[in-house]
């Protein structure tokens, strides 16, 4: 009986010790106040299109949460809710480069039952050096090299048994995709991240030939066009048609129900609502709007590449016309919202300039646009233009080279493409243009290049 008291006893003990420690973690716990975390990396350095989250430690106000935000400079963004415990911060345009941003939260109660934050918290960040991502092809690999614009050593990001078909960059910077012939002579995606390193295959297409991915600005779908292999293999592959692989949850369709829409080459809006393709067999520019499912249809019989407004409502595309006295390329602009499509260069030209390589600045009304210097010249040379007064300056056009595929960085300060010297050994290089260049800049040698910010 006495050991049973003893141990009752020690038994209350330590119930009252338990009780005393849950008593004082939870009064420190109300001293502490309301605790936050964020995904900002220790380093401070980030993406341009980086998502900020914040984790409260308990449910919070959403409303009474978000007052006490700030940032400085002030981005353009959206404050979303992901529940109770989760906000995060998504930029509607890149962060700056060259700036450091301080995220501040304010003390203030941040719950209808009174619960604080209860000392000022901050962050500072930058958004860290874009590199350009690019081909490199010999007669031993087709691989994906990286470069920065430090003059710093190109990097290897693919596998060097790994031979690349085509690839494309996500917006945000953080992964690539690519394509390989597999072992049943199929195409497959594959998928490797910033650092490299790491590639995987993404889709196993079998003995369907998967090619022209390209990713949705928001990063979250990849459309291609799939070439369904015949009953055997002796049998040519099927027309071109457009897919879209879902990479939150694995979906993979096609884009239309209908199997005699073709198509190839798709291409995202800015807002990641439109895609766009082209149907070779019908001489057409097919687009579809998947908020609402709205289709829209473009005579085009170039196959060649078109481009967006920064606010997705516009795009700029070509078609050739035959006239009497020969072939005129027309360059064509539509304008989604009014449903209108007028002829933006080419009716009065007096020969064809062939209007080709095109890319629309992501932040001012600016495009660049490829033509045929001369009858006697094939060189391809750059304009830099503003298409509402259809005024501008040459950018590149260095004799015995032809330029094409510029694409713009984020900030739109930057534009890289693919130059050729058309004499002497065909070595094609990466150029750089900038504001301020009186000529482009080489970069490196290598085909394809792509912006990974």
């Amino acid at each position: 009986m006495k050991f049973r008291t003893s141990l009752d006893a020690v038994a209350m003990s330590v119930l009252a010790a338990l009780i005393v420690v849950f008593g004082t973690v939870v009064f420190l716990g109300a001293q502490a106040g309301v605790r936050v975390m964020t995904n900002l990396p220790e380093s401070g350095e980030i993406g341009p299109f980086q998502t900020i989250k914040l984790t409260f430690s308990e449910p919070v106000d959403f409303e009474l949460a978000s007052s006490v935000v700030s940032m400085d400079p002030i981005v353009d963004g959206n404050l979303e809710w992901v529940d109770s415990r989760t906000m995060q911060f998504v930029p509607i345009k890149p962060f700056e480069l060259d700036t450091v941003y301080k995220l501040t939260l304010s003390p203030n109660v941040l719950s209808a039952a009174g619960r604080e934050l209860k000392k000022m918290l901050a962050w500072e960040f930058h958004v860290r050096d874009p590199l350009v991502v690019y081909m490199f092809t010999d007669d031993n690999q087709s691989s994906l090299w990286a470069i920065d614009l430090n003059k710093n050593p190109a990097q290897r990001i693919t596998p060097e048994d790994v031979k690349i078909i085509s690839f494309d960059t996500s917006s945000n910077g953080e992964f690539i995709i690519f394509n390989s012939v597999n072992e049943q002579n199929g195409i497959d995606f594959w998928r490797v991240g910033r650092a490299g390193n790491d590639a995987s295959i993404l889709l196993d297409c079998g003995r369907d030939r998967c090619t022209t991915p390209t990713i949705s600005p928001d990063g979250t779908r990849i459309a291609y066009s799939r070439e369904a292999a015949g009953p055997v293999p002796d049998l040519p592959f099927g027309s071109p048609r457009i897919w879209v692989l879902n990479l939150q949850n694995g979906q993979n369709s096609p884009v239309y129900a209908d199997q005699q829409i073709l198509g190839y080459g798709p291409s995202w809006s800015p807002d990641s609502t439109k895609l766009a393709s082209f149907d070779g067999l019908a001489d057409q520019i097919r687009l579809l709007d998947l908020t609402n499912n709205q289709q829209y249809i473009f005579p085009s019989n170039t196959g060649g590449p078109l481009t967006w407004s920064p606010d997705s409502t516009k795009l700029l595309y070509t078609n050739i016309d035959q006239k009497e006295d020969g072939l005129r390329t027309r360059v064509r602009l539509t304008d989604l919202s009014l449903n209108k499509s007028t002829t933006l260069l080419g009716t009065n030209d007096d020969r064809d300039y062939s209007y080709y390589s095109m890319a629309w600045s992501p932040v001012m009304d600016a495009v660049v646009l490829g033509f045929r210097a001369g009858d006697d010249k094939p060189e391809q040379v750059f304009w830099l233009l503003d298409p509402g007064i259809l005024e501008g300056i040459i950018i590149a056009d260095q004799p015995d080279y032809t330029y094409n595929s510029p694409r713009w960085d984020p900030w739109g300060t930057a534009l890289v493409f693919q130059q050729f010297k058309l004499r002497g050994p065909f070595k094609p290089e990466i150029g750089l243009w900038k504001s301020g260049f009186s000529e482009p800049l080489i970069l490196t040698k290598g085909i394809l290049p792509h912006w990974l910010p």
